[in-house]
């Protein structure tokens, strides 16, 4: 009856030490089989909170984030640091002038100054010295070249020994006065010439149409009536009592310089220059007994150019 019980109770103890070894070696199998069981959901489940019926692209919503952001960062063209055609930068400075439209290519100017005969009109008693009126019209090819159509006014004095001298021939017994006026239309390139930003130098020429035109006058007493104060009076006006003109053609060379007085990225400049021009006017003839033959001045003119 006793061994009966110690068989008994030492069978117990084996199973329980079995059982024990065996719940201890199916735990990490167990775990791993409820780890790899867990449902996968797709982006649009996640958002959409419903289950997705396609196969899983991504394992999480941070993968598919991180993908997206990968993707636009590749695909997204990538921007040009430099300066665009028509906007201020490094890249413009090379250009002149700084083009907005076709209409920023125009040029136009103003100017004037004093006037030089030279040649044999000079030497001969013919001229003396003067002054002179120019404006012109063009277009900007480039920051280094243009071209402008312009015209020029020059009015030059007759010298008073002339004077003198034709009023004894002619035995007028009056001193007469006279004077001669050139003006030109003419196309003229230009070539700029930059020595730094705001200034520089130029060389323009050309050619064109030119009327000269001789005017002699006499003191004639006459009366004259005032608009604004509404009296008369007696005095002598200068009147033209004899006239010589020749149309003919004639050209120009002349150097310049420029100051971009406004700032570097400005279009107008305040330029000085001098040209030599060069007229074929007709010697003297029966029927234009005061032609003086081939003419040359030298116009220097100030004024504003854009």
């Amino acid at each position: 009856m006793v061994s009966r019980c110690a068989f008994s109770r030492s069978s117990l103890v084996r199973l329980a030490i079995a059982a024990s070894t065996a719940a201890l070696l199916a735990l990490p199998c167990a775990a791993q089989s409820s780890s790899s069981s867990q449902p996968q959901f797709s982006p649009v489940a996640e958002n959409n909170s419903q289950p997705s019926s396609a196969p899983a692209q991504y394992s999480s919503s941070a993968e598919w984030r991180q993908s997206l952001a990968t993707y636009d960062l590749a695909a997204a063209p990538k921007a040009s640091a430099s300066a665009q055609y028509g906007q201020y930068g490094r890249r413009t400075n090379n250009r002149y002038p700084y083009y907005q439209n076709r209409w920023s290519h125009l040029a136009f100017e103003i100017g004037a100054g004093p006037t030089a005969p030279i040649g044999n009109a000079a030497r001969d008693g013919w001229e003396t010295w003067g002054y002179n009126v120019t404006a012109g019209v063009g277009w900007n090819f480039s920051k280094y070249l243009g071209a402008l159509v312009e015209y020029q006014f020059n009015r030059m004095k007759i010298p008073g020994s002339t004077l003198t001298a034709l009023a004894i021939i002619n035995d007028t017994g009056t001193p007469i006065g006279g004077n001669i006026n050139t003006w030109s239309l003419t196309l003229d390139p230009i070539i700029y010439l930059p020595a730094g930003h705001s200034m520089g130098a130029y060389v323009t020429g050309g050619g064109g149409f030119y009327r000269k035109v001789t005017n002699f006058t006499e003191p004639v007493l006459s009366t004259q009536c005032d608009p604004y104060y509404f009296y008369c009076y007696q005095g002598y006006v200068p009147v033209t009592v004899a006239h010589s003109s020749s149309n003919q053609a004639g050209a120009n060379l002349g150097l310049g310089l420029y100051w971009k007085v406004f700032g570097p990225e400005s279009n107008a400049k305040l330029y000085t220059e001098a040209r030599y021009v060069w007229v074929n006017s007709p010697l003297a003839s029966v029927s234009d007994p005061y032609g003086s033959g081939t003419e040359g001045f030298i116009p220097v003119t100030i004024g504003l150019r854009f």
